[in-house]
Formats: C-alpha cells, structure tokens, sequence
C-alpha cells in the first residue's frame, strides 16, 4: 500500500507521524511511504533524517490578529498549497493519507477527502487544534490520546489509543545511553528542554541559576530552542564545567534514559515519550497553549504522583533550582514519581493505530 505522512511545525506534530511510518514499515512490508511538509522545516529534517522521501509544499498558520496584508498572503499560500497537494496526490497515488496536526497538514489530508482518499486523523492533545478540528469531520478515523478530546471532534470513528512513540523510546538501555554521552556512573544527571522550539521561561530561569553558581552539584544539559540559543548565550556570564546547553537535540532517547530528574513543557508528545521511559519530572506548562491545554496535561501527571509543577507565572531561578536540588536530594520520592509516570504510558499505540488502518 501507499501512505502519505503529514504533520509539522513542531516536533510534538512530527514526531507521531515517523512513529506511525516506522511501524506501517513494520507490519506492511511493501509499504511505500511520502511524507508531505513544508519545505525548509523542521518536518523535512527530520523526515530525511529518518529516510522518508519528502515533498514540500507552500503552506503558513493563519495569523491571530484580524485581516491584515499578513493573512491575505496566508490564504494566497493555502490556495497554493491546496494546488500542490492536488498535484501530489494525483502523482503519487496514496491509499491512505495521514495527519497529525497542525497547519502543515491541511491542505493534503483536506484534498485527499476531497478525492475520497481514506484518511486519517491523529491528535496528541485533551484540546485539539484548529486543524484537527475541521479534518476530522470527514476522517474516515480519528485516533486520540485523552478522551477528553472527544468532544472537540464532530466523527463517529474516534478510538482513544494513546499517543504513537518512536522505537527509541521503548528500546532503551540507560548504561548504554550514560556511557555514549559521557555521564558518569553516580553522577546525578538533569536534562532541560522545552519542547522542540524552546521555551523562553525556562531559558531564563536556567540562565539565572548559571548565572548565580560558579557550579552545579549535578550535571546538567539544556536545550535552549535553536531561536533562542543565540541570546541564551550571551546572557550566560560563565558556563560551568558540568553544563552543556545546545539549540536543539536529535538525542532526546538518550537523554531521557540517562536522566534522574527532567524539566520539560507539557506538551502531550513529551510526556508520552517522558512516561514511555519512565522518568520523575518538573514540568513547566506553557501558558499560552491552546485550552491551556499543557497545564491540563501537567495537572494530569501531578494528580497521579509523575511530576511536580511550576506555572510560568511562579518560575525564577531561584523556584527552580529548589526544586531540582529537592527531588535529586530524595531518592525514594524521585524513583517512586518515575514509576506513576511509567504507568502513565501506552507502549502499544502505535501498533494499534496502524492495525486499524490495515483492516
């Protein structure tokens, strides 16, 4: 069969659609895959990092403020994308075509069920976005990860599944993954980021606690967001010897496995790859989401013991690295939160979106 994988602007977008190609490769051997972004992105790096042919098309979010020259070049985009993924389609012939959300992925998905293409429908949130909402409507099915988001979605084909994880997630070794990045055997370990585009609160709670230690009981990597590493940099007075801060990261498996303590966003894909390893976190949701829909998130993981929370109204420094110092300090609390959040996964998504669409 053919499929055509679509989702991006963030990673919490990408991510989903290459869990669903690995495992269409696995259980359809014949399987001839396209993924469909916009070009120069995020979407298209990681699609040929992982392989996957790759198509762009001319496609950009609709602006938040009212009519403007903006949103008119924004609809002259979309119209444009619409006539390249008409194109696409008719040249590549898919059976099934497959959106995980955000702007990306509307104008493929929206024109395949325009040609009675089957498709489908995958959303990572409790508040689905914009996108999601109007392609579901005529998705043949739509596969969720809180039943929450049920009742944002107008389709009598909604299965709550969970969310789909990368193969990296579920195939680790923390030896293994300690030793490749060079921590050591007792040495106490955090890993920061937020989110594939970073988060500028966090950034500036991190710079702040760097700013105010000459150096850190523990070791600490930070991803900064490639947008923000530049004035992260600057604003660093002097990097301690145990501190490595990079603007984006393709190791995230790893330095999930090898961590003791996370600060994350609550984004659903990186709780789902956090839950998948099992790990104590700090989450840090960001306030401006749609729904507010990653405090709900984080809410979810502290109600069941996974993580603890700092609203980006409440985050300094001085808040966070009480926190850390807390939790690395508390063995048994730590490990006790990594065992709810493995407890929180769903290790066999993936593997039932992609049954599903095969009968």
């Amino acid at each position: 069969m053919r499929y055509i994988l679509s989702g991006g602007g963030t990673g919490g977008h990408i991510y989903p659609a290459l869990a669903i190609g690995e495992e269409i490769k696995k259980q359809d051997k014949t399987a001839k895959i396209l993924y469909v972004g916009k070009g120069n992105s995020l979407e298209e790096e990681l699609a040929n990092k992982y392989g996957y042919e790759f198509r762009g098309i001319d496609i950009s979010g609709l602006p938040r403020k009212k009519l403007n020259k903006e949103t008119i070049v924004t609809m002259f985009n979309l119209l444009k994308g619409l006539n390249q993924a008409g194109k696409i389609l008719k040249e590549f012939k898919p059976n099934i075509v497959i959106g995980t959300g955000g702007y990306v992925c509307a104008p493929i998905v929206y024109k395949a069920q325009q040609y009675n293409i089957k498709t489908v429908v995958q959303e990572q949130n409790a508040y689905p976005g914009k996108t999601n909402r109007i392609l579901s409507r005529k998705a043949d099915f739509v596969f969720i990860n809180f039943k929450e988001a049920e009742k944002y979605l107008k389709n009598d084909n909604i299965v709550y599944v969970g969310n789909p994880i990368r193969e990296d997630f579920t195939h680790i070794d923390r030896e293994k993954s300690r030793e490749k990045l060079g921590i050591l055997k007792d040495e106490k370990f955090v890993f920061s980021f937020g989110g594939s585009g970073g988060q500028e609160s966090t950034n500036d709670a991190v710079i702040e606690i760097l700013n105010n230690c000459d150096s850190l009981p523990f070791k600490l990597v930070h991803i900064t967001g490639r947008e923000h590493y530049e004035y992260f940099m600057k604003k660093i007075k002097k990097l301690p010897k145990n501190v490595e801060i990079y603007d984006y990261t393709h190791q995230v498996s790893d330095y999930l496995a090898s961590a003791d303590l996370v600060i994350a966003s609550s984004s659903a894909m990186t709780l789902a790859e956090i839950s998948a390893v099992g790990i104590a976190t700090i989450l840090i949701p960001k306030a401006y989401t749609a729904g507010n829909h990653q405090f709900y998130n984080a809410k979810s993981y502290f109600n069941m013991g996974a993580s603890e929370i700092i609203e980006e109204k409440d985050l300094n420094g001085d808040i966070l690295y009480e926190h850390i110092k807390k939790l690395l300090q508390n063995d048994e609390d730590r490990i006790k939160m990594a065992e709810n959040s493995k407890k929180l996964a769903s290790p066999g998504a993936v593997s039932e979106i992609v049954k599903i669409m095969l009968k």
